[in-house]
């Protein structure tokens, strides 16, 4: 009995590890649908619903050979703003890129994806505040 749950176990272990060592294929388009910041003191959750109330979206592009397409009107000026970059998906990091006023711009996010959702986080350099944003397919 030991050796048949042992085994198990093993087995179990190594498809884990399988699983984890997959390539992620977030290339298509993606929305995001919710918007969580976190501080010390509490945790703000904006829900699907209410980017859709206030008329807020961001959409996310991943083309192949690692282009990016941005559209967003939640990037501060109140006008809807388009941005080409790149990206790059390296384990649990998310590097996204774009050339500003001339100065390229690289942005490292944390990266997980699970049950076909992204999910995109930073921490503010102080370590005050955590944004986390949920992407699904469009």
């Amino acid at each position: 009995m030991k050796t048949t749950i042992s085994l198990f176990a093993i087995i179990c272990l190594f498809t884990g590890m399988e699983l984890l060592a997959q390539d992620v294929d977030i290339t298509g388009n993606w929305t995001m649908f919710e918007m969580t910041w976190t501080t010390a003191d509490e945790v703000n959750t904006t829900t699907e619903e209410q980017l859709k109330a206030e008329e807020m979206f961001s959409d996310y592009s991943f083309m192949p050979e690692g282009k990016l397409n941005v559209v967003s009107n939640m990037i501060g000026t109140g006008n809807v703003e388009t941005m080409e970059g790149t990206w790059k998906l390296e384990e649990d990091k998310l590097t996204t890129g774009f050339t500003i006023e001339g100065n390229q711009m690289d942005i490292v996010w944390g990266f997980e994806f699970k049950d076909d959702v992204i999910y995109l986080s930073r921490t503010s350099p102080d370590g005050s505040a955590t944004v986390v944003n949920s992407f699904k397919r469009k």
